[in-house]
């Protein structure tokens, strides 16, 4: 039963918001520590969500907390007209945790992926003036401006605005042979955009196979390699970034999410060469990378390049697949457990929103995505003993889903 203070937020938030984001779950949280989350009433919650994994080192994380008040106490916005030391910091430790190049900072995911659009674009043209098509992968989210709703081979993304973005091909994800296909016919492809590990679309991942032979491919004929890591960067899925699990170098990545710990806060980091595309005047952010959120960036990458960092996240990734994979054993509506990391996807025969809604009644936050696949994406700081009480819970409901399923 929803409670007194419950009920007067839903009001307000009915009154004076946009209905966009469908209906929100009853719960609306004040305060969170480490893994855990607190409700307007004092509940108590163990987070396997992280804001859809933004919440990067956890809630109340000292060092980033540290960062965040030092910043806000000397300076938070000045423009990109100027000199910016914190954008310096950031931008090093990206190109030192990732591979030799440049860094534009963004506000967001989708406006990572636009400056990524157009910097593929621009250096297209500039081989060719009908080389400028870009190829996306079906079941792909890459955001919701008109550029990435465009580049996301989505239909329920795309119905109801009109005519999308010219340009994009969307693909058969993991099918090398269409992608071969394509490029052989078409010379006017000047890039790939592509999610190793499709989020939206289910936790679905692409096999090493396939990623090898567009890389090649790609590299054969001078195309662009554009690797979305925006849900998947900074440490989600086992290692910084998704495609070092590939042995691959892209030209570009897209970041955000995680990036911030929290604070908004997108980029785009580039192989030396493709700069000089985006000369003066071209692009550009008010806010993109204003000390605030540069400083943010830096406190998460100090903390998450540490082994320790990355290692607790394979030692709870471990359980969590091993013993998901137990109680599939058990569960018939489990078809597949699959993930990186701490990105792990339970695909379900049946829809998977009743069980979110049962988990936060018990004190557990999980998500559902693409109907039937319940997302793990808890912050990179949880302790095993949190993954193990966390787990507790979605195995009760799981178990009690299976036992309602076998009486009817």
């Amino acid at each position: 039963m929803s409670s007194k203070k419950l009920n007067s937020i839903m009001t307000d938030d009915k009154n004076y918001l946009f209905q966009n984001y469908g209906d929100r779950l009853p719960v609306c949280f004040v305060r969170g520590n480490t893994c855990f989350l607190y409700d307007q009433d004092g509940k108590k919650y163990i987070d396997f969500f992280s804001g859809i994994a933004v919440t990067s080192v956890g809630y109340g994380n000292r060092l980033l907390l540290r960062a965040l008040h030092r910043q806000i106490d000397s300076l938070i916005h000045t423009s990109n007209w100027f000199y910016n030391r914190e954008q310096n910091e950031a931008a090093k430790q990206l190109a030192e945790a990732s591979f030799p190049g440049k860094t534009l900072f963004v506000n967001s995911g989708t406006e990572a992926t636009e400056a990524a659009i157009k910097l593929a674009r621009r250096y297209g043209l500039n081989q060719d003036q009908d080389r400028y098509q870009i190829v996306s992968f079906t079941n792909s989210f890459h955001g919701r401006t008109f550029g990435g709703m465009s580049a996301t081979a989505q239909k329920k993304i795309h119905d109801g605005f009109g005519p999308l973005v010219p340009g994009f091909i969307y693909l058969p994800y993991n099918d090398a042979t269409a992608f071969a296909k394509e490029v052989k016919k078409n010379r006017n492809i000047c890039a790939i955009i592509i999610e190793l590990i499709q989020g939206e679309g289910g936790i679905v991942i692409a096999d090493h196979a396939f990623v090898k032979e567009v890389f090649r491919i790609c590299s054969k004929n001078n195309i662009l390699t554009i690797v979305d890591e925006v849900q998947t960067g900074i440490g989600r899925t086992g290692t910084l970034f998704a495609y070092q699990h590939y042995g691959i170098v892209p030209d570009i990545i897209t970041l955000a999410k995680g990036l911030g710990g929290g604070i908004p806060v997108g980029a785009i980091h580039a192989k030396n060469f493709l700069p000089e595309f985006f000369p003066k005047g071209v692009h550009g952010s008010t806010f993109g990378g204003n000390h605030l959120a540069c400083a943010a960036v830096a406190a998460v990458l100090k903390q998450v390049q540490n082994k320790s960092f990355l290692d607790n996240i394979k030692k709870v990734s471990a359980y969590f697949l091993e013993r998901l994979n137990e109680i599939k054993q058990d569960v018939a509506f489990i078809k597949e457990v699959r993930g990186m990391g701490l990105h792990i996807g339970i695909e379900l025969s049946i829809p998977g929103a009743p069980m979110v809604s049962k988990a936060l009644a018990r004190g557990l936050v999980i998500n559902c995505t693409a109907e039937k696949v319940i997302r793990i994406m808890p912050p990179l700081t949880i302790s095993l003993n949190t993954a193990q009480a966390g787990m507790k819970i979605l195995e009760t409901i799981l178990m009690e889903e299976r036992k309602s399923s076998d009486n009817t």
